[in-house]
């Protein structure tokens, strides 16, 4: 059994970004040498998420639309209130409420995907891409992907 895990480290521009790691999550399962086995992509931010799902700008424009419907940015969040929240401060957080920001990610659930491994290439569906979402202000963010198999 093999076990490998890399991580890649980049700058969101905030804001439902979505940024498509397909591509550097293939090279890390062909850098592994696992044939067949899993691979998992994970997210260590509570603003963040990895989603499997298609690439197409007309979707992110729905999705986009449906959260800032469902969670809008501009109402009151127990989270961001300074003279209640007395757990994790954070100074930056003071100055840049995110209280929306972590109800849409407990709403989209995964801050990680496990992907299947055939052959030494992720099991992807035709359109289906690894997305990394970025739910809050632009921040250095990183991403783990450990890939387990033969």
């Amino acid at each position: 059994m093999k076990v490998f895990q890399a991580e890649r480290q980049f700058q969101t521009t905030g804001g439902l970004q979505v940024t498509d790691i397909t591509d550097d999550v293939a090279e890390i399962v062909r850098e592994s040498g696992v044939q067949d086995g899993i691979c998992l992509v994970y997210s260590p931010h509570t603003t963040c998420c990895v989603r499997v799902n298609e690439y197409e700008r007309g979707m992110f424009e729905d999705f986009g639309t449906l959260l800032r419907r469902l969670i809008p940015h501009e109402t009151y969040y127990a989270h961001d209130d300074w003279d209640r929240r007395t757990e994790n401060i954070c100074e930056e957080d003071m100055e840049q409420p995110n209280g929306h920001a972590h109800c849409m990610s407990m709403i989209l659930g995964s801050a990680g995907e496990s992907i299947p491994v055939g052959d030494g290439e992720l099991c992807l569906g035709t359109w289906q891409r690894v997305l990394f979402i970025e739910l809050d202000r632009s921040r250095p963010r990183r991403w783990l992907c450990k890939v387990v198999g033969s």
